[in-house]
Formats: C-alpha cells, structure tokens, sequence
C-alpha cells in the first residue's frame, strides 16, 4: 500500500469543508488535483470514502470511520514538523556531557552558566567521572560529547584539539618546593608519589622518568584528581597536576610549582563518535567550549 500525506490531506480537508472546492483552496491545489488525490486513496483502501451529491462531498460510513484515525495521524506529524523546529531552534533538547571530575568544578561551571543563559530550555546531563573513561563514555553513547585530556581513542571516537594546559608539581605547603617558583623534574624524582590516572602515570614514565632511570618505588594510587590533592596535603607526597586545579589544591593545603626540564603541556581535547552529527543543543555546546579557551 502507497499512502501519502497530500492524500490523507485531501481526505481530512474534503471532509471538514464538504467541499472539493474549499478543500483545494485550503492546499492551494486545483479542483481536479484534489479530487485525484481522494480517488487514489480510495483506489489504495478499496473503498469509497465520499458519497458525491449535488457538489456536496458527504462522507460515506467507512469515511467516517476513518476520519478520525486520518486526522489523529496528521496532527502526530505536526508534532514531529514542530519538534524538529524547536530542536532547531533550541527551545527544547537534551545536552549530555562527560567531563573529568575536577574539570567539572573548575572548567565546566562558567561555560555551562552561558550556555544556560543562551538556551535556559535545554536540559543538561553531566556525567563527571575520571579522565580515563570520558573516551569510553562517549564511545558506549552515554554522552554525546567528552571533553578531558588526550587519551588513546579508538577509531569509532574523533578527537579535536580544545587547549593545552601546562603541567605542575603540587606539594605539600609545608615543603621547601612550596618556596620555589619552579622546579625541574629532577628535584622530585626521589619523591613519593600520589598518582591518579594509568595514562598519565604511565606517559610521565615514558616521557620523563624513563630518560632519568626513574621506576617510583613509593607511590601511591587513587582514582580521583581530589583525592590524590587532599593525600599530597597530607605530606605523603607529591603529584602533577593541571593549572586548573589550584583553586581547589589550596584548600588541601597543597602549592602548585611551575615544572620544566622538559616543560610538559597536556593538551585537553573534545571527543564526539565518529561518522555521527552532532544534535543542535551539542553543536551550539561544543562552539562555546571552543571559545572558552580561545
């Protein structure tokens, strides 16, 4: 069966005008058009839906039973047409994110207060987890869009430079370190320390203990950037950690120390599953995120 939407149109106005003559006038269609429209769709039922009589159109029994499912179905596709505007639009959607943890309550809260600004009807979900699963997230589809340092991505994720984010050491402020206004890798490199990430840890050992013969025989391991900052406040030892993160390294008693030889710059990507288009409420996100460090 090969039913179409101008011929369901037909039906509807034909049997709310009673006339073939109005209803053209409503589609903008000559009289003739939609008198082939009606006589498709009877052809395609096997039914007459009209009785013809003295120019009046008057239902038949079975057009009267189908009328209602005929309107029903034509009002579902003015509410799909208007759906689609108001994505569009952005008067309504869905945004969801998954960012790093600390990223989350450094980063995240100024460009998602302008976002709401501009579009207060799109809801929001963030899905604040380590920046070892925003790659996984986006991958299963429980976020549309990642945003968190470089990680190895698979071929099914694409990933776009945001911004790159300098490096340092963060210490306890009761250390002579504390003192300093930078430091090279070498002065930690005896120093107990407090990982948090298995991509980053084992990036540091490829790019910057392995040229010193460092293997860190004293560390410890945390899953989360806050933790690893409150145990380094603690004195049990050092970390590394972004710039961004100082506000909140202060309130574990820690100091963030410019690091050099080498000079390490993590840079901080946009994930987003490859071959899909992003939604209207993702694409409008991901230009202020691209602004934000602009």
């Amino acid at each position: 069966m090969n039913i179409t939407l101008r011929q369901l149109r037909a039906f509807c106005d034909v049997a709310q005008t009673g006339s073939f003559t109005l209803a053209a006038r409503r589609m903008l269609l000559t009289q003739s058009a939609v008198s082939m429209l009606v006589r498709q769709l009877e052809t395609e039922f096997g039914l007459a839906l009209f009785d013809r009589v003295k120019r009046r159109a008057q239902l038949t029994e079975t057009g009267r039973q189908l009328l209602p499912i005929a309107e029903r179905m034509l009002g579902d596709l003015r509410e799909v047409v208007d759906g689609a505007a108001d994505l569009r639009a952005l008067r309504r959607g869905t945004l969801r994110l998954a960012v790093p943890q600390m990223l989350a309550c450094s980063w995240l809260p100024p460009v998602l207060a302008r976002y709401r600004s501009l579009y207060p009807q799109i809801a929001v979900t963030v899905t604040d987890t380590t920046a070892d699963r925003v790659v996984e997230t986006v991958r299963q589809g429980e976020a549309e869009i990642g945003i968190g340092p470089e990680r190895p991505a698979p071929d099914t994720v694409q990933s776009d430079l945001l911004w790159q984010e300098r490096m340092q050491c963060v210490c306890p402020a009761s250390s002579p370190l504390a003192q300093r206004a930078q430091i090279d890798w070498a002065d930690v490199a005896d120093a107990d320390w407090i990982l948090y990430s298995d991509t980053f840890s084992g990036h540091l050992e490829r790019t910057v203990w392995a040229g010193m013969s460092v293997h860190l025989p004293r560390t410890t391991q945390v899953r989360y950037l806050p933790t690893a900052l409150a145990l380094v406040g603690q004195g049990m030892g050092v970390t590394a950690a972004p710039g961004y993160a100082e506000p909140f390294g202060r309130l574990f008693g820690t100091v963030f120390v410019d690091i050099a030889n080498p000079v390490m710059l993590r840079s901080f990507l946009l994930y987003t599953k490859k071959g899909y288009d992003l939604s209207p409420a993702a694409q409008a996100f991901r230009e202020l995120a691209e602004q934000s460090r602009a």
